[in-house]
């Protein structure tokens, strides 16, 4: 009886693990954040951590400032002014599939 109960405690222990390890793998790629209707828009990183670099190199983004701590911790870039939600949109799908930390704010800069 001892065997059985040590079996059956095990795989509930393992079952456990997975559906911890499933749990925190489900928010894995859910960075993309809302986009508000109207432009111009700043878009804002937070703890960003992976390949994001490479996202910010969109003809549809200008000027930004980024943290000089290492690692970084806050990135504020604008997009130019005739950009679309369609462009702010492929710039937060690349920051989604990029990033492998930290959060993404889009919010519309003051005029």
């Amino acid at each position: 009886m001892r065997v059985i109960r040590g079996k059956v405690g095990a795989v509930v222990a393992l079952l456990v693990a997975v559906g911890l390890a499933l749990s925190a793998l489900a928010g894995l790629g859910s960075r993309s954040a809302a986009i508000p209707a109207e432009g111009p828009w700043l878009i804002g990183l937070e703890y960003p951590e992976g390949g994001w670099i490479a996202c910010l190199d969109d003809p549809s983004l200008t000027e930004g400032f980024m943290t000089a701590d290492e690692p970084v911790s806050a990135v504020t870039v604008q997009t130019v002014p005739e950009a679309t939600v369609a462009d702010v949109r492929r710039v937060s799908d690349c920051l989604s599939r990029a990033m492998t930390g930290g959060s993404v704010h889009i919010r519309t800069a003051a005029r």
